[in-house]
């Protein structure tokens, strides 16, 4: 990730200035005051941020190379990683540092050498704090709503400002998925009752399995699904993080359609294309090709996922069909990552375009300018390992 002639690196902009879904700046929370929310000070002055996951190259050398791993060697498909940026000066977040990536091999290890620790009780925090990082890698994206979800859930005491919704936005995320989940409890639970009739206190308590899934009703929920017990908690995880991000994608629809509008006007063309040779502006016009062509294939994926899965649902409560569902909620998991990396995508490329020109009232751009746009969207949704092959993204090599 070094730096070009015209500035920092597209990775360094775009983890410098992701909104909250895509990075988690600990040293501007500091500034506003918030209680730090690692023990290690070294770790409260980085950042932490999500970043497309394909196969590395092996730089092996000093401890702030990345290390090579298998981005597919689990059986969980995750295709995000989390990374933490560990600046030179967390002062100057701009002046250049290093990345760890938590999934590369002998991460504990890196991350002791890459602070200096050595002292066996700060040793100890650190291990604590690594332990939270794993939660924090096995959730998708880091909206503030699903972080605080599952760190808490997960037993960590959080501070108090920590990853904060409005008492709006909470109760309607909340609300939503629980409008959401209640038919599917009620059906799939009501046959394991004598009675056959669940009323408002047992209602109550099966909501909470969403919420917690290792309250004794999960079980019998999962029972009536024929699903193994040792997958409830990322069932139910999973089944939440859906109904979480179709929230989000509804919101986005808008900015999205206004995306594809600017992308493919016909007149969208530099203001100083005159000073450019028609083979510059073809190459220009291929990366806002690309860009637009990415983009609407990740909007599909995420259109086919929530059909399946309002398509399984209605069936389900509809129909008293749970066949479809139960296949759904066995893709879950995979479901819940593939939106988590789209969405954090659109999102902040959207915000990518309209940080340099009102999507309200699109202008045309400089050309350095609509080529550095495309470059940082591209650093969001690059996952072609091809891509790798041809000119690594990330040089974990000092940053400038």
């Amino acid at each position: 990730m070094r730096s070009t002639k015209h500035g920092i690196s597209p990775l360094l902009s775009i983890i410098l200035s992701g909104d909250s879904s895509l990075t988690l700046n600990l040293p501007l929370l500091k500034t506003k005051g918030e209680q730090s929310l690692f023990k290690n000070d070294y770790l409260n002055n980085c950042i932490i941020f999500k970043y497309p996951n394909f196969d590395i190259p092996v730089n092996s050398g000093d401890v702030l190379s990345i290390a090579e791993y298998d981005a597919y060697a689990s059986d969980e498909y995750k295709p995000v990683n989390t990374a933490i940026y560990i600046p030179n000066d967390h002062r100057v977040l701009a002046a250049g540092g290093a990345a760890i990536y938590m999934r590369q091999r002998d991460f504990d290890t890196l991350i002791l050498e890459a602070f200096g620790l050595k002292n066996d009780s700060i040793i100890d925090d650190i291990y604590d704090d690594i332990a939270l990082l794993h939660i924090i890698d096995d959730i998708p994206s880091l909206d503030p709503f699903l972080l605080r979800t599952e760190i808490t859930s997960a037993g960590y005491k959080m501070p108090d400002t920590a990853f904060l919704a409005t008492d709006k936005e909470n109760s309607l995320i909340r609300s939503r998925i629980e409008s959401k989940v209640e038919p599917i409890l009620y059906r799939a639970v009501k046959d394991f009752e004598s009675s056959g009739v669940l009323d408002q206190n047992k209602i109550q308590k099966f909501l909470k399995v969403i919420w917690n899934p290792d309250v004794p009703e999960a079980e019998i929920f999962i029972r009536s699904f024929g699903i193994e017990p040792s997958q409830t908690k990322a069932i139910f995880t999973a089944w939440k993080g859906i109904t979480f991000y179709q929230i989000q994608f509804e919101k986005i629809a808008h900015s999205l359609k206004k995306i594809f509008m600017y992308l493919r006007d016909k007149n969208l063309k530099p203001i100083d294309a005159r000073f450019y040779s028609a083979m510059d502006i073809e190459m220009l016009n291929a990366k806002v090709a690309n860009v637009y062509g990415r983009l609407r294939d990740i909007v599909e994926q995420c259109r086919k996922i929530f059909t399946n899965y309002d398509l399984a649902y209605s069936e389900f409560v509809g129909s008293n069909n749970p066949v479809t569902f139960k296949n759904f909620m066995m893709e879950a998991h995979r479901n819940y990552w593939t939106l988590g990396y789209s969405i954090v995508a659109c999102k902040n490329a959207y915000e990518r375009i309209n940080k340099k020109v009102s999507m309200d009232k699109p202008t045309s751009l400089r050309f350095d300018a609509m080529s550095s746009m495309c470059d940082e969207i591209n650093v969001l949704l690059t996952r072609d390992k091809r891509d790798m092959r041809k000119e690594p993204l990330l040089d974990l090599s000092e940053l400038h």
